[in-house]
């Protein structure tokens, strides 16, 4: 192949064309064996872990538009009254607008109310341990991984518990639709998002009514108050908030605990030596990450490794390609607890790190912690689903017996 070695100066054409990439691992590995990307109909396919990485810390590798381009393939185009409204969140923007847009964020994801965050969270997890009631059974998404993000959203902002089971149907309804390429829920993606914004409005001038504490609706008032930010971003940034604090988080729950419990000696192992939790939670993401696909954006001519994309190249990262190269990981199929803690590629990374990659860390951790202590004998009843797009992973249903 003649994109090796990957020093020397390539062009599109160079990379072997595979007109589509699907979710089969076997595919993917095969392709993976021939070099580090190919070329399909929709852009370049990064195949490889250390190319991933040099992808998502590109400083001209844009993302805004990638969720633009999720908004087209579903139906939501330029020039209607809901795609104005996408055009104002972060996860739209470049630029001094969206560094301008993290900034709350980072008040509150990265400092000091990040620690004050874990006994809150771990209180969250033991009530919703508490409701599971006496039956042998449980489906551990509908009792557990739907509860627990939600209800971490309404403290962060100071909502009341109450409304969390609305903040997961708003934002699952919301995002699901758009992440998942289904043009049929269309209408039920708008619906919820015009709804998400009376809700975050209502709440802030509820907030800003009451009195301002610590929460992340004070901050974003105060920056309002402050002239940090317009009326309207704070709302859009409210909106963002809900967004990203629940249904991706809710689905990688599922994936962790799913990959845990399909084999028992796992879930023996964490429960006899809690220093393997961290790197269990970490195998599994690696092995089940809610993203399968991550991409940017070259809107200039770019140079990636040795690799010339013209202006208007896609390029995509293959999550579950990159998660099992075979120069990274040894025996990369395995379940391992003991390999080295290398970065979850699923959070990105550069300019686009997540800001909430330790907060939805933390809730995996603090679900795990508590279901090992609290229910050291628990097992899945029946096979766990899972719905696999090219984009995500949907974790459906996960019934386990309590013991």
């Amino acid at each position: 192949m003649r994109h090796d070695p990957e020093n020397q100066a390539l062009t599109l054409s160079d990379l072997p064309h595979v007109p589509e990439i699907g979710e089969d691992v076997d595919q993917l590995a095969r392709l993976r064996q021939s070099g580090w990307a190919v070329r399909s109909d929709r852009g370049v396919e990064v195949l490889r872990y250390r190319q991933a990485v040099d992808v998502l810390e590109h400083r001209d590798l844009g993302k805004g538009a990638t969720f633009q381009r999720r908004l087209d393939d579903i139906g939501i185009t330029e020039g209607s009254e809901i795609r104005e409204c996408w055009n104002r969140m972060l996860v739209t923007t470049e630029g001094g607008r969206r560094r301008n847009l993290r900034k709350p964020f980072v008040k509150l994801l990265l400092g000091p109310h990040l620690k004050q965050l874990q006994t809150a969270i771990r209180k969250i997890v033991d009530n919703v341990l508490d409701e599971f009631g006496t039956g042998p059974e449980v489906d551990l998404m509908e009792a557990l991984a739907w509860k627990i993000p939600s209800r971490v959203y309404c403290h962060l902002v100071a909502a009341p518990i109450e409304k969390a089971a609305f903040a997961a149907h708003l934002s699952d309804s919301t995002l699901a639709p758009i992440l998942t390429s289904d043009v049929s829920r269309r209408q039920e993606s708008i619906d919820a998002f015009y709804c998400t914004y009376d809700f975050v409005k209502e709440h802030l001038e509820s907030r800003r009514r009451s009195g301002l504490g610590e929460d992340f609706s004070s901050i974003m008032i105060r920056q309002f108050l402050d002239g940090h930010q317009t009326e309207d971003e704070m709302i859009y940034e409210g909106i963002a908030l809900l967004q990203a604090s629940v249904d991706n988080t809710v689905h990688q729950i599922g994936l962790v605990l799913g990959t845990l419990l399909e084999d028992p000696n796992r879930w023996r192992a964490i429960v006899s030596d809690e220093t393997l939790l961290q790197p269990g939670v970490e195998e599994a993401m690696r092995l089940n990450p809610r993203f399968g696909t991550i991409f940017r954006f070259a809107e200039a001519e770019t140079r990636l490794n040795a690799l010339d994309l013209p202006a208007g190249t896609w390029v995509f990262i293959s999550l579950r390609s990159a998660n099992r190269d075979e120069a990274m990981f040894q025996a990369p199929e395995k379940f391992q607890f003991d390999r080295d803690l290398k970065r979850s590629l699923q959070f990105g990374g550069g300019p686009y790190s997540c800001l909430g990659q330790t907060l939805a860390r933390m809730e995996i951790h603090e679900v795990v912690r508590a279901l090992r202590i609290r229910f050291p004998h628990i097992s899945l009843s029946q096979e766990w689903t899972r719905t696999v797009t090219n984009a995500v992973t949907e974790t459906g249903r996960l019934r386990a017996k309590l013991h």
